[in-house]
């Protein structure tokens, strides 16, 4: 009788690239010499996908943001090897043998997440035929913990049920021996016990058959030398692969420390990430800073533009008040000019006033006529004389050139005023005598008191 066969191994980061190299067939295996490459193209997968092993792994993880960074020793991955023994197989068509591989692939599926499959690849080109399937240990909570999941009391139900799965499909296995001891033996190991209890049940044929048939005991006896013969030289290379297992071991370690310095590297990458994600963020702060003390600015330039503007138009205005006010300044410096010319003009003009003494001498006769005219007392006449020489000073001050005319005119009417009775021909001779004869004839006479004393 063939068993269901289910055996569940955890895995670390460190052993990940390992586990896509075998399974994907990627390099060639130098312990494993069941594998016949010429028949890799009759493996299937069951769950494709094009990324990495790893960054499966590492993107269902992520999704679970979890509170806390895992170890670096943590359990990341779970695989399980479902199979049978290779007599078992040999009697299945190709079509039966990929339904028993589908069921199991289904049956995991279902138990353990579809969302938390990482592959699941069946291999024909090894003995015996067998389903590779991983998964992400994710527990009903989103916490990552193989240890959670995988108690003693899961691992005997997952027998129980994986074997009633396989039956309820139609295929006539017997569940495996509740030996806790071989749980979790390696993938290489768990080849040879499969060879082992293939030879074990032959021998238990053998046993069967010589309990049956007296007569042909001594060909079981031989048989029975043979099978432990075969017994051991399959312990033997029991024995070599575990030598090869404790080698791979040590390469193991090898790659986990270089698995490390990577990343250390890593992690130093990352913080130098953050540095400068850091950087950026405070640029862009500072950016922003700017931005708003610029348009801070430019709200206090525009009315300072509109001041400036308002100030050069008053620039403008004062520049214009300024050039009216030279062009003023230039008709002030004419007239100032003409002025000072006026002046000069006057000053000889005043020269002229020197000569006063001679026309008063001239007018010493006019005053003997006068006296002879019998005024009424030697006081009057001294009044009258004291006037007429205020009346030329004012004349003088006020018409300058038209001195003699208005000496003269103011002469003749303090006479005609007063009606002394003085000869009028005997005047009008001195008169023609003094300023000539065109300008007597001009003089008209006035009273003395229309030019007021």
């Amino acid at each position: 009788m063939s068993y269901a066969v289910i055996r569940m191994q955890k895995f670390q980061a460190s052993s990940i690239r390992g586990i896509e190299n075998h399974n994907e067939r990627l390099k060639p295996s130098h312990t494993n010499l069941d594998i016949d490459y010429e028949k890799s193209h009759l493996n299937k997968d069951l769950a494709k996908d094009e990324r990495t092993y790893y960054m499966r792994i590492k993107e269902r993880i992520e999704g679970l943001n979890l509170s806390k960074a895992i170890r670096k020793d943590a359990v990341v991955a779970c695989g399980f090897v479902c199979t049978s023994d290779k007599a078992y197989f040999e009697g299945l068509s190709q079509s039966e043998k990929d339904k028993f591989f589908q069921a199991s692939h289904d049956f995991l599926k279902k138990r353990y997440g579809e969302q938390n499959v990482i592959a699941s690849k069946v291999h024909y080109d090894e003995t015996t035929p067998h389903l590779h399937f991983y998964f992400v240990p994710v527990t009903s909570d989103n916490r990552l913990s193989a240890k959670s999941i995988f108690t003693p009391k899961e691992l005997r139900s997952l027998q129980d049920d994986y074997s009633k799965h396989v039956q309820d499909n139609g295929f006539n296995l017997q569940r495996g021996e509740y030996d806790s001891k071989r749980k979790h033996v390696k993938i290489e190991e768990l080849k040879i016990l499969t060879k082992l209890e293939e030879q074990q049940q032959k021998k238990n044929q053998l046993d069967v058959e010589e309990k049956n048939i007296g007569n042909r005991e001594e060909i079981l006896k031989q048989r029975k030398a043979y099978i432990e013969l075969e017994k051991g030289k399959c312990l033997h290379e029991y024995d070599n692969l575990k030598q090869k297992n404790e080698k791979l071991n040590s390469n193991r370690i090898l790659i986990s420390n270089k698995e490390k310095e990577v990343a250390t590297r890593k992690n130093n990458l990352s913080v130098e990430e953050r540095k400068v994600t850091a950087w950026e963020q405070a640029l862009t702060l500072k950016k922003t800073e700017i931005k708003s003390e610029s348009e801070n600015l430019e709200k206090k330039i525009n009315p300072l533009r509109s001041e400036i503007t308002k100030l050069t138009q008053e620039l403008t205005s004062i520049q214009q008040t300024i050039n009216t006010a030279k062009q003023e300044h230039n008709t002030l410096g004419r007239q100032i000019n003409a002025y000072q010319n006026a002046i000069v003009a006057l000053r000889k003009d005043f020269n002229r006033f020197n000569g006063l003494q001679d026309v008063l001498n001239e007018t010493d006769s006019f005053w003997d006529v006068l006296e002879n005219g019998n005024l009424r007392s030697r006081q009057d006449l001294i009044d009258f004389q004291t006037d007429i020489i205020n009346i030329q000073t004012a004349c003088i001050a006020k018409h300058g050139m038209d001195l003699l005319d208005s000496i003269l005119g103011s002469l003749q009417m303090k006479n005609i005023s007063h009606g002394n009775g003085w000869d009028v021909a005997e005047a009008n001779a001195v008169l023609s005598k003094l300023i000539g004869p065109e300008a007597a004839e001009r003089l008209r006479y006035r009273e003395r008191d229309s030019f007021g004393r």
